[in-house]
C-alpha cells in the first residue's frame, strides 16, 4: 500500500502526480462527455514563482508550493482530484459539477491564498503569494481530457494576461481551441 501511495503521489505536496492523474481522470472525463455529466478542469499557478526562488533561494520556494497545494486541497470536496502538474503548476477536476461553481472553488482557493499563504512561511517573512486560475467544463465543447486541460491552460494564461491573481473561465467566445 506504501509503495502505490508513493507511486501515485508528488512527494513534496502529496498531491497526485502527473501519471496517477492522467490514468483516473481521463476515464472520468470520457464518462462525462458521453453524456455522463458535467466536469470542470482548473490549471493553476503561483504568480512569479521564479522571483520566490531567486529571492529566499529554493527551500522557501519549495514551502511556497508546499503552502498553496495544501491550501488548494482545503478548497475541494473528497472525490475531486488534485494533481501536481509541474513546477509551482496545478490542475484539479471537480466531477459533477457545473462551471459556475468551479469558479466558486477556484475564487475561493485564489482568495485564500492571497489572504493566508504568505504568513503560513514560517521561516522567513515573503513577499505575498497569489495565484491565477483558468477554469474549463465539458459542456463547453471539450473532447477529451487534454483539451479540456488545454482549455483551462488558455483561460489561466488569460487571467496572467489581465494581470494575475485571477479566475478566468474559457469560453469558445472569448479563446481559440
Amino acid at each position: 500500500e506504501e509503495l502505490r501511495r508513493l507511486a501515485m503521489r508528488d512527494p513534496m505536496t502529496g498531491c497526485l502526480n502527473r501519471r496517477a492523474f492522467f490514468d483516473t481522470a481521463a476515464e472520468m472525463v470520457a464518462e462525462a462527455a458521453k453524456g455522463g455529466g458535467d466536469i470542470c478542469c482548473i490549471m493553476t499557478d503561483i504568480d512569479h514563482f521564479k522571483g520566490f526562488n531567486d529571492l529566499y533561494g529554493h527551500l522557501v520556494g519549495d514551502q511556497v508550493i508546499q503552502v498553496v497545494a495544501k491550501t488548494l486541497g482545503g478548497s475541494i470536496r473528497n472525490g475531486d482530484m488534485l494533481c501536481r502538474y509541474g513546477g509551482e503548476e496545478f490542475c484539479i477536476l471537480l466531477p459533477n459539477t457545473k462551471v459556475a461553481d468551479a469558479c466558486t472553488v477556484a475564487e475561493r482557493a485564489r482568495a485564500s491564498i492571497e489572504a493566508t499563504a504568505s504568513s503560513s512561511i514560517r521561516s522567513v517573512q515573503v513577499r505575498k503569494i497569489t495565484s491565477s486560475f483558468g477554469v474549463s467544463c465539458i459542456s463547453d465543447g471539450a473532447a477529451n481530457l487534454q483539451e479540456l486541460i488545454d482549455q483551462a491552460d488558455q483561460a489561466l494564461y488569460a487571467s496572467k494576461e489581465a494581470g494575475r491573481n485571477r479566475v478566468t473561465i474559457w469560453t469558445a467566445e472569448t479563446h481559440h481551441a
